[in-house]
């Protein structure tokens, strides 16, 4: 049985380049999704160098997404010391440096061209597919993290190479990002650095008062009360099931407290709602968006069952008397 392929369309300017990485093309792997869920035919030929090439051949992932990801954590794990380059020098402190002996003279030549490299290619987005003209899904890339001009696929491979790169015991720093959040990496790694010195008890409560910290600066921030929204509390909310997905009750408080009645609006608090749930986990957040994306999508499209079957319609009527 002779099995077909499907290649992607390559614009001209990238003829010979790895969709990966931007180094010189070597060959195109072809990938089946495994597993595969969307029940994909026939693999797709996807242009890679020799390295990536090799990466690929040992990933087994349900989407082209994924294959990226993967490959760009393995180009993170082989030239994490070159990424290091740009943590501990710039570009005039190495031209400055008085390094003497053949060796170090050498590192202090090709350093920062190192770093360079290893920073485009772990960087590089590749260009948009399409296959005989007709353009692939949008790759996701929500959980992507930038930090210091350098991108990394999820919040955890970031804290991963951050606390080598620092030097930061790596539970501490997952710690500290858990109480700031994910938007102020640079704000954790200066806390971690200056505290993780202590002892156990002290970094207990050098974390306790950045929590303390934070919530009066939360405090002060808040409006003194929601005009947008109303205030219900969670115990007021029924959660339910639609299409096998829970609609959770938490999520719920947020989009009436936020006033969010429709797709429109939610799609408008994207980022917003993201930043507040992230403080969980990632998968929390994405799980509770897809939730209220198919629980006000059902109110949308059945009026009739917003208005006698949805456990909460009490609750979204006293909304929209107050809008």
């Amino acid at each position: 049985m002779t099995l077909s392929y499907q290649a992607i369309d390559i614009p001209f300017e990238y003829r010979h380049t790895c969709w990966f990485c931007g180094e010189p093309y070597y060959e195109s792997f072809a990938f089946m999704p495994s597993p595969n869920y969307d029940n994909q035919a026939s693999p797709v030929l996807v242009p890679c160098c020799e390295e990536c090439y090799g990466f690929c051949r040992t990933i087994k992932v349900s989407g082209l997404d994924l294959l990226r990801d993967k490959v760009k954590e393995q180009l993170h794990k082989k030239y994490q010391k070159h990424l290091q380059i740009g943590v501990n020098w710039t570009k005039e402190e190495l031209e400055a440096s008085e390094f003497e002996g053949k060796a170090l003279e050498g590192f202090r030549e090709s350093a920062w061209k190192m770093f360079e490299i290893a920073k485009g290619r772990v960087n590089y987005q590749g260009w948009p597919l399409a296959i005989d003209g007709q353009p692939l899904e949008p790759l996701h890339g929500r959980f992507h993290v930038q930090f210091d001009g350098i991108t990394y696929t999820s919040l955890n491979q970031a804290i991963v190479q951050l606390a080598k790169a620092y030097d930061i015991p790596q539970p501490y720093l997952e710690a500290v990002v858990e109480v700031v959040g994910r938007d102020r990496l640079a704000y954790a790694i200066r806390f971690a650095k200056t505290t993780y010195g202590y002892s156990t008890a002290e970094r207990e409560a050098s974390i306790a008062s950045l929590k303390a910290l934070l919530a009066e600066e939360e405090a002060l921030a808040q409006p003194v009360a929601n005009a947008e929204g109303i205030q219900v509390a969670v115990g007021e909310i029924k959660e339910l099931i639609l299409h096998r997905t829970l609609i959770p009750a938490h999520a719920t408080q947020w989009i009436l407290e936020k006033g969010i009645t429709s797709l429109a609006q939610l799609a408008e608090h994207e980022d917003t709602f993201f930043e507040h749930f992230n403080q969980d986990s990632e998968l929390t957040a994405f799980t509770y968006f897809t939730a209220m994306q198919i629980y006000l999508e059902q109110r949308e499209i059945d009026p009739l069952w917003a208005d006698e079957q949805d456990p909460n319609r009490a609750l979204f009527e006293r909304l929209q008397h107050k809008k």
